[in-house]
């Protein structure tokens, strides 16, 4: 079964511009880095001083008009205040602002985190990093969700025909993770207790289902997370319990696929079921967002948080990322993950820091001046 929340698909005209939702000049504001506003203390990592320290719900709610006057400011000129060799990719954006900049993206982009509070009484679990800047958002609104388990995992070994977009699913044997590997992701869902039986006797105890979610293109990399779980649901014996306790939430965007040139076999783009799970009728939730919306959050590597998060097999028995919370993880410990060699590890810079608690506040800040910022809130 497959349903889509409502949703506009006329969100194809791009001659808009970029609105100013905040006042871009301050009386008497020094526009010098280090004049302007921290949040906490100046933070140096090496020679690099941050724009702003770590902002999150607490933050923001403790924050003086000015302090937020001085981060709108931050946020509108990020480009001119950092060293732009310091982002993941130093090519300055046409528009020469942060994501979400404009009052469409952001509609759009609420619209999203928006249509997980409905299931705020079920336990969310997100797969991978992709859906975390939407599921934030939706825990600062008013009547939005309390808290997610955050299930890592950065891998696939399917296929689909027909561009990737296609009916049929192959098995990519040689990039199945090994049996050393499956074991330690098998204990890392124990211990974040989003393992089958653990949510089996969730669902059962709640009579809510299971809301998986992810971000999809062809679906792949949920599908292969769904293999796994299937497996070890088969493995404990409640792979019954499981399929019919879990339902699909996914997110992506057709616009965003009609410009690459794709042809969605589905009307809706679907995330196709593992051979363990194919018999088995399982609810799947799409919606929709705008192309710009998903290349500026989805497709930005800059907005990755921390890179605890990326967690391929490699990754499964070197550490555990719930030990690395500030997604900090030591080189040495992903070096001797078998495929990452000296000089290609992506480290989290200074510039990336501050372009996401930049992009928090954003959000918090929207939320706040349109009246829709939960009165109490805590960070788990």
């Amino acid at each position: 079964m497959l349903t889509v929340s409502p949703v506009s698909f006329s969100n194809v005209n791009k001659n808009y511009s970029l609105i100013k939702p905040y006042n871009n000049s301050f009386p008497g504001l020094n526009k010098s880095v280090s004049d302007c506003f921290v949040a906490s203390k100046s933070i140096t990592f090496g020679s690099n001083k941050r724009l702003t320290g770590d902002i999150e719900y607490e933050q923001y709610v403790n924050l003086t008009e000015k302090q937020k006057e001085d981060l709108r400011y931050k946020y509108n000129n990020y480009y001119d205040l950092i060293d732009i060799n310091e982002l993941y990719s130093a090519v300055r954006p046409v528009e020469n602002a942060l994501p979400l900049s404009r009052e469409r993206d952001m509609k759009d982009f609420l619209g999203v985190a928006e249509s997980y509070n409905k299931f705020r009484q079920n336990k969310i679990v997100c797969v991978g990093r992709s859906p975390k800047w939407f599921l934030n958002a939706s825990i600062w609104m008013k009547n939005g969700i309390e808290d997610y388990a955050m299930a890592a995992f950065s891998s696939n070994w399917y296929r689909r025909d027909q561009m990737g977009l296609g009916p049929h699913l192959y098995k990519i044997e040689a990039k199945q993770p090994n049996e050393k590997e499956i074991a330690a992701y098998r204990q890392y869902m124990k211990r974040i207790k989003c393992d089958p039986v653990s949510l089996v006797r969730r669902a059962q105890k709640s009579g809510l289902p299971i809301i998986i979610t992810d971000y999809i293109h062809s679906g792949a990399g949920l599908t292969s997370y769904l293999d796994l779980m299937s497996q070890f649901a088969e493995k404990a014996g409640v792979l019954d319990d499981f399929a019919q306790s879990i339902e699909l939430f996914t997110m992506g965007s057709i616009e965003y696929l009609d410009d690459l040139g794709y042809e969605n076999y589905f009307a809706l783009p679907t995330a196709l079921m593992p051979e363990k799970l194919q018999k088995y009728n399982i609810k799947q939730v799409y919606h929709d967002m705008s192309a710009d919306v998903l290349r500026s959050i989805l497709d930005n590597k800059n907005t990755n948080e921390c890179r605890s998060t990326y967690y391929p097999p490699a990754a499964w028995i070197v550490y555990n990322p719930m030990k690395y919370k500030t997604g900090l993880i030591p080189d040495e410990r992903l070096r001797e993950m078998p495929r990452i060699k000296d000089g290609i590890i992506n480290n989290y810079t200074t510039a990336m820091k501050d372009y996401r608690n930049l992009m928090n506040f954003r959000i918090l800040d929207y939320l706040y001046l349109t009246g829709r910022l939960k009165e109490k809130h805590r960070t788990r």
